[in-house]
């Protein structure tokens, strides 16, 4: 009797083994780091279930907390006819400094919740967890620095009893949009604060759960709140865009134009002011630049923020 595991007809495929490529010592250990660089990147696979169905996945995930935590999202079949393709999980990954065997936590977009261990063996990872009736077993294989041979059934005692899927994650090389929002990202999370005009603007940036980058902003001059804004900015297919909305106006949309190792310039010429907004990331600091054209004549300002 052939049986199938996943009634969604996808895995939940606990996505992160290969972030977890950690060390018994500290997690700020050299040879440490040196070994996390080298999954620093989009995952994606593709191949056929036991019964025929398709499998396609594509990972991402990001450090938090000191890198003691994984924030994990995938992106997969969100429907069980596979006629629709998006962000299917959110997962944690909880890092211990002092074992091989850690814990994780995976959230799917049909309201489950799946959680097990993850053991390590060298670059060879285990996730084991309990799914319904069976205790199930995701293996990621290490081949080589751009390649997981990945099995998902049941493995007991060294021995697979059932094999439900066979495939490869292949590592994705990032476009430039992809690196510029991760640098943006790993920049400019927290809370900052500028002096500008007669009082401060104070924003603080986050990440949302789709993997965006969320800013809050309000403007403040003797103690009232003169100006609030929200703005995000995300991958649209292969561009880098920033939207920002000012409190009671309509939103305004900026496309990158200009991507360089420390700064980023978001442009859109159909706006008279702001038409261009540059972000010029430093240590603790960073500079953002609005330009436009005001009463028929070019106009810049610069703001230097600071993390508080």
């Amino acid at each position: 009797m052939k049986r199938y595991l996943f009634d969604t007809k996808e895995p939940i495929v606990l996505l992160m083994a290969f972030s977890i490529t950690i060390f018994n010592a500290s997690v700020h250990s050299y040879a440490q780091v040196d070994q996390l660089h080298i999954f620093d990147h989009r995952w994606q696979a593709e191949g056929t279930w036991g019964d025929g169905s398709t499998f396609k996945q594509e990972i991402s995930f990001e450090y938090q907390l000191d890198s003691t935590i994984i924030a994990v999202r995938s992106k997969g079949f969100t429907d069980k006819e596979q006629n629709t393709y998006g962000l299917r999980n959110f997962g944690i990954r909880r890092i211990s400094t002092s074992s091989d065997t850690s814990s994780f936590y995976e959230f799917d977009v049909f309201g489950g919740l799946t959680e097990g261990k993850m053991i390590r063996n060298n670059r060879d990872l285990h996730y084991q967890y309990q799914y319904g009736e069976y205790s199930v077993t995701d293996y990621w294989q290490y081949e080589n620095d751009s390649t997981y041979l990945f099995t998902v059934g049941e493995y007991q005692d060294g021995v697979w009893k059932q094999k439900y899927l066979e495939t490869k994650f292949h590592k994705v090389k990032p476009n430039s949009s992809q690196v510029a929002l991760k640098k943006l990202k790993s920049s400019l999370v927290g809370s900052w604060k500028s002096d500008a005009w007669d009082g401060q603007l104070l924003e603080t940036w986050s990440i949302d759960e789709q993997g965006n980058l969320i800013q809050q902003n309000k403007y403040i001059e003797q103690d009232k709140i003169l100006y609030e804004a929200t703005s995000k900015i995300e991958i649209i297919g292969d561009e880098l865009i920033l939207i920002s909305v000012i409190k009671d106006s309509n939103p305004k949309i900026f496309k990158a134009t200009n991507i360089r190792e420390n700064d980023v310039t978001f442009e859109n010429s159909e706006y008279k002011n702001p038409s261009k907004v540059t972000y010029d990331l430093g240590v603790s600091t960073y500079k953002r630049t609005i330009s436009g054209i005001q009463n028929e004549m070019p106009t810049s300002y610069t703001f230097e923020f600071k993390k508080h």
